[in-house]
């Protein structure tokens, strides 16, 4: 009997340790983050963290929902949000998702920047016309007049990092992107600001949660939006950059 009993205890623990897991999987939303630090980055634990990171925790908390967060090359996240693969994702306001996402934010506002090579000096947007080749990350949007601007020679990088050594080895004039995130990986190849050329401010960007149209999950938008409305500031993704750079 006392057999019998044990038995018992084992089918109901599993059956509720089931069920608690069933319902928990049904509001994961599978969210894309940007592979490259210091957005998002596998450490040498082999756990992700980054800015973004701590912003989703930051909404788990407050909002109960569950996110699975999965790194992804930029131009991939663009892609996933369209195809439904990917219920979300954190990144700058996106015009080529316009008619794939609904957009809920915004969070905050983070500086665009263009880093040229030491030595070319520039005042002005029209300058950038002088320079021959710019490194962006793929399917980034930076601001409506680069973005739209096909006089500019734009070679596709997949990362920061990858930018950051075509600038050292002069193989592009400039560097144009979030500026955290080039200071960032600038100090993480052991490198110097002072050794380009002064940034150029390009824009302030929006930063946005991007929610995908054909996402399963749709009614959560209005849960996601009052808490994102709630926590916003002007600069907090820049506190957050600080707050992970000072545990980092």
């Amino acid at each position: 009997m006392f057999k019998s009993l044990l038995i018992l205890i084992f089918l109901q623990t599993t059956l509720l340790s089931f069920t608690a897991q069933g319902k928990k999987s049904e509001v994961v939303l599978n969210v894309g983050v940007p592979e490259f630090p210091p957005f998002a980055q596998v450490n040498e634990h082999g756990l992700l963290v980054g800015t973004v990171v701590n912003y989703f925790e930051l909404l788990a908390e407050k909002t109960g929902i569950e996110f699975k967060l999965v790194p992804y090359p930029y131009a991939r996240i663009v892609f996933g949000i369209k195809q439904g693969t990917l219920d979300l994702t954190l990144i700058y306001k996106n015009t080529q998702l316009e008619d794939y996402a609904d957009f809920i934010g915004p969070i905050s506002k983070a500086k665009v920047i263009v880093l040229p090579q030491l030595g070319k000096e520039l005042s002005s947007y029209s300058q950038l016309h002088l320079l021959k080749q710019f490194a962006v990350i793929r399917s980034a949007s930076l601001s409506k007049a680069f973005d739209r601007d096909f006089q500019l020679r734009k070679l596709e990088v997949r990362n920061y990092q990858q930018g950051i050594q075509l600038l050292s080895l002069n193989r592009v004039d400039a560097l144009a992107g979030s500026l955290v995130a080039i200071e960032y990986n600038v100090a993480a190849l052991g490198k110097n600001m002072n050794e380009f050329g002064r940034p150029f401010n390009l824009s302030e960007k929006e930063i946005w949660l991007h929610f995908s149209k054909k996402s399963a999950h749709r009614t959560l938008i209005s849960k996601l939006r009052a808490e994102v409305k709630k926590q916003y500031k002007p600069d907090l993704m820049y506190q957050i950059y600080h707050q992970y750079q000072a545990k980092h």
